[in-house]
């Protein structure tokens, strides 16, 4: 007995259940085509943003590496200009000599060997050189060997103490760089 007054309070308000019915229908289509729609839009969005977003990284990248590129072939090109063309070693062997007797240091160990630079147009003198003497001293050497003339390069260093005669001892290797001739042909100084 309860169903048929159920069916007949359904039958009595069946404008209300249409209307229900009809605004289910709605929102399932509303939401089936609407809104899925839009979430196809939404990845497509964010798949595009990903490629956009990696496409200027790939571009930053190589921006960089140019630039990285243009500062070392302006590096090399200063370092080129320092460079000379012609081997004007004894002159400042002299200067390195002149160096060691003014800090109280022997210059014997001054023997230089030159050796061309794989795959650049210079040549390298190279010295392994031992000195011993006080802090002030070596710190002195050091530094004027900064300020000669022209490239010399401290490629190793070491310092130690000699703790029974209370000195250092530095050992280095120094090399000094010039141009082999065709410097100038190369570089287009």
């Amino acid at each position: 007995m309860q169903w048929a007054l159920f069916i007949d309070f359904l039958k009595s308000h069946r404008n209300f259940w249409m209307l229900c019915a009809g605004l289910v229908l709605i929102n399932l289509f509303f939401y089936l085509f609407w809104v899925a729609g839009e979430r196809d839009q939404i990845d497509r969005l964010q798949k595009n943003y990903q490629t956009q977003r990696n496409n200027l990284k790939e571009i930053r990248k190589r921006q960089l590496q140019a630039t990285r590129y243009a500062d070392h072939q302006k590096a090399w090109q200063e370092f080129l200009e320092t460079v000379d063309n012609k081997i004007a070693f004894p002159e400042r062997l002299n200067a390195l000599e002149a160096l060691f007797r003014r800090n109280n240091l022997d210059p014997a160990g001054l023997n230089f060997k030159s050796e061309r630079v794989t795959g650049l147009p210079l040549v390298r003198f190279v010295s392994a050189i031992e000195a011993n003497g006080d802090y002030d001293n070596l710190k002195a050497l050091l530094n004027g060997i900064r300020q000669i003339p022209g490239l010399f390069c401290i490629e190793r260093l070491s310092i130690t103490k000699d703790r029974k005669a209370g000195r250092l001892i530095v050992k280095m290797d120094l090399a000094a760089y010039f141009g082999d001739g065709t410097l100038a042909e190369a570089s287009g100084i």
